[in-house]
């Protein structure tokens, strides 16, 4: 903590005379944890003289604004004082473990008792004199998010205010920006997204700002293919799994694979219709449907691009690694995604399979054959998405014209080399010599 102390002297230099570490950095510094970000109130000042004095953008309007610069090396965010001392300053903000702050000779000043609670492991709202939630309604979500992330028992009394403001603030929770809700999501989802999940459902807030999730609710699957339930019930029980997989990684997050199992199936309710042929609702198209609603959903959040296109590629191919797989469906999915993404898609697809009660011994066996094509590729000298002779090499060698034939061949070559028959770019071009008759004829009979 003596390091982060040190850039509150930092500011003294800088002629910023009255500052305090609040929030999150001495709740961490607490409980023994690495803060993630360092947030810094200071009077007496107004933001240009903060930017003038240290650096840095200014970020929102007065009176709430703030400084984003760096100190130390540390990304810092600075804020201005709000009322006449810290102690009235911290009364504005949510939860006690929060509403705590640390001067430069490391002393700490907790007016609402957050120490205490932090080694009680519990949240309690600050008892200010209107509720925190009234000031910003994303706090309820906050506070099942920092629940979930930190282990934490919700204080009865706070428990019962909370659901009572999601009861009787529906539309205002509703119209919340996305964005606002995703930074939460992105949090609370990589590490537990079961538990995360569960207690969102358990404050009913599911309707309110999950609606897409909760019309899956009473969507009746096949009994045969779903005995656990409806979709909804399904999608717990994937969400599940991923948090299962996600705890005994050495990485303890991911929240590509945790969205990814929220949104593999959230294209059902759209696409449910009876099958007279199977005498049961199908859900066809449900993929695609789910891969455009889960990247609408993530861009509206503001989740980072990458991240939004893999969740939505993972949720466009979740149903490939339990069917019909073939050295050809394992050669086109790792062109498609990747090494890195294939496996996590192997991995929501065994959720997705358990979650079914199922074994899925098909995606284990899937999984087998596509580490061995990997494993040829390599072994041919390949990068996992570049080839051995690309299509410019293919109409060079062989003298032909862009055309489909050209397409044809290079996926005729990556079953070759995914399977170990072509293992170097000599072998390569001896089967294309080899091939080259055969594919023509075939499309010229088709013409």
């Amino acid at each position: 903590m003596d390091h982060f102390i040190h850039l509150l002297l930092e500011l003294k230099r800088a002629g910023i005379e009255h500052a305090w570490l609040v929030g999150g950095v001495v709740r961490d510094f607490l409980l023994g944890r690495e803060p993630s970000d360092v947030d810094v109130v200071c009077a007496g000042q107004d933001a240009n003289a903060i930017a003038g004095k240290v650096g840095g953008a200014i970020v929102g309007k007065p009176p709430f604004c703030t400084v984003s610069t760096s100190l130390s090396g540390f990304p810092v965010e600075i804020s201005l004082l709000t009322g006449p001392s810290i102690q009235k300053d911290l009364e504005r903000r949510d939860f006690t473990i929060n509403a705590l702050a640390m001067d430069a000779q490391g002393r700490i000043i907790d007016p609402w008792g957050g120490e205490s609670d932090i080694r009680c492991n519990v949240l309690r709202l600050v008892p200010a004199p209107t509720s925190p939630y009234e000031a910003d309604p994303v706090r309820v979500v906050r506070l099942l998010r920092f629940a979930c992330t930190l282990g934490f028992a919700v204080d009865d009394k706070t428990k019962e205010e909370t659901k009572r403001f999601i009861q009787e603030h529906k539309t205002e929770l509703a119209s919340v920006p996305g964005e606002r809700f995703g930074k939460e999501f992105l949090k609370g989802f990589a590490v537990h997204p079961y538990s995360f999940l569960t207690l969102l459902d358990n404050y009913s807030l599911l309707p309110t700002i999950l609606p897409e999730i909760e019309a899956m609710r009473g969507v009746e699957q096949p009994v045969i293919f779903h005995p656990e339930g409806d979709v909804l019930q399904h999608t717990f029980r994937v969400v599940e799994e991923v948090q299962k997989t996600i705890a005994i990684r050495a990485e303890k997050k991911d929240i590509v694979l945790a969205f990814a199992a929220l949104f593999h199936d959230i294209g059902k309710p759209q696409t449910a219709r009876p099958h007279p042929k199977y005498e049961h609702t199908c859900f066809f198209g449900h993929d695609e449907t789910g891969e455009r609603m889960s990247l609408g959903l993530l861009n509206k959040w503001a989740v980072p691009g990458k991240i939004a296109s893999q969740v939505a590629s993972l949720v466009r191919c979740h149903m490939i690694p339990g069917g019909d797989f073939t050295e050809r469906t394992g050669v086109k999915l790792l062109r498609k995604l990747g090494p890195e993404l294939s496996e996590k898609l192997f991995d929501l697809a065994l959720c997705d399979a358990k979650g079914a009660m199922g074994s899925g011994e098909k995606v284990i066996s899937a999984q087998r054959l596509f580490r061995q094509i990997q494993s040829n590729l390599l072994r041919a000298g390949e990068a996992s998405v570049r080839r051995l002779i690309d299509g410019n090499d293919i109409m060079k060698i062989l003298g032909i014209s862009p055309g489909r034939t050209v397409g044809r061949i290079l996926e005729e070559l990556d079953v070759a080399v995914g399977t170990g028959e072509v293992r170097g770019r000599e072998e390569a071009i001896r089967w294309l010599k080899k091939t080259q008759t055969t594919l023509q004829g075939e499309e010229n009979a088709g013409n």
